[in-house]
């Protein structure tokens, strides 16, 4: 007789527990491969102009176009918090601007559902556009102003650091969900 109260990983054996509860791991991919985004975020740059494009938020916007499912935006708030410590900023500053982004991107592909690629890197060019802004304005809302000519440069080289992101992702994508994954 089968207790109907019972949780379904009692019923099952112990072969297909272990394939159930492994098989979780691809949950995680995306915000693993974003938090490498951050951490490269992290390397030392030899020049005179901080330059270093915006990995993180262009993370969250190609998984949110790729998986939405995989990257709500309560995992790109605390992946948002992740970055505000990483980086020391006022926590709260990529927490907002990741999951605004990731909220941003659900709704939009819902709405307009697939589209070519240089609609996304043009919108994914918006999207890192505004938020930069934004996060100026957060930044100096917390008392620590950030000049424009930095802000500007990090800008251009998100939008030209696009391609590479929506190439590491398709590519980590395809490894861990198989080929017909990708768009």
């Amino acid at each position: 007789m089968i207790d109907r109260g019972a949780p379904p990983l009692r019923l099952m054996s112990a072969t297909e527990r272990r394939r159930y509860l492994f098989g979780y791991w691809r949950v995680l991919v995306p915000a693993l491969v974003v938090l490498g985004l951050l951490f490269a975020m992290t390397a030392p740059l030899l020049t005179p102009v901080p330059v270093f494009p915006q990995l993180g938020l262009l993370g969250i916007f190609v998984w949110a176009t790729f998986q939405p499912g995989l990257m709500p935006p309560w995992v790109a708030f605390l992946l948002g918090l992740v970055a505000d410590l990483l980086f020391a900023q006022p926590l709260g500053v990529n927490a907002t601007l990741f999951a605004t982004t990731a909220g941003f991107v659900r709704v939009f592909e819902s709405r307009y559902g697939h589209h070519a690629h240089d609609f996304d890197w043009g919108m994914a060019s918006l999207v890192v556009t505004v938020a930069a802004f934004l996060g100026a304005q957060l930044m100096a809302l917390a008392g620590r102003p950030v000049p424009l000519p930095p802000l500007a440069w990090q800008v251009v080289t998100s939008i030209i650091a696009y391609p590479l992101v929506v190439w590491l992702c398709a590519y980590v994508q395809r490894r861990a969900f198989g080929p017909g994954t990708a768009r």
